[in-house]
């Protein structure tokens, strides 16, 4: 019997045109179930016997374009790939020495977004937005 988050990641791939492969599979259930964004490698080693490297990037950016996942760029200190979670709204706050990542739940999206927009004079309508902060964890800072 299928357990439902497989089912889930399966329309989900069906849903955005792509094929329901087992290594396509493995990569959705192994990012919806991480407790934290993963780099590529991290994922690699995860996933090593069911999916290759080169397919392995291929789908991350795939699933990034199709906006399953989140490809979260970390000024060149790292690259991080998350599942979007519909209802999982959520910021960064990161390391600049180690690349410890921590999520920041607390967004107020709403006013947020209506305080850029009375300042923008050329945008009308934000979709989405991403917000990440940078310092020194506590453990570099000793």
């Amino acid at each position: 019997m299928k357990l439902v988050d497989d089912i889930f990641c399966e329309e989900l791939l069906r849903k955005n045109l792509y094929r329901v492969t087992p290594g396509r599979l493995a990569l959705l259930l192994f990012l919806k179930h991480a407790r934290k964004p993963l780099a590529a490698g991290d994922i690699q080693k995860q996933l090593d016997h069911r999916m290759d490297k080169v397919t392995l990037y291929r789908a991350l950016e795939d699933f990034t374009q199709s906006k399953i996942i989140a490809k979260i760029s970390l000024r060149g200190i790292a690259t991080y790939y998350e599942f979007i979670h519909a209802d999982h709204h959520h910021h960064h706050i990161v390391c600049e020495q180690c690349g410890k990542l921590e999520d920041i739940e607390n967004c107020n999206q709403t006013s947020l977004q209506k305080e850029v927009l009375r300042h923008s004079k050329n945008f009308k309508v934000i979709n989405s937005h991403s917000l990440e902060f940078f310092g020194i964890c506590k453990n570099c800072d000793k």
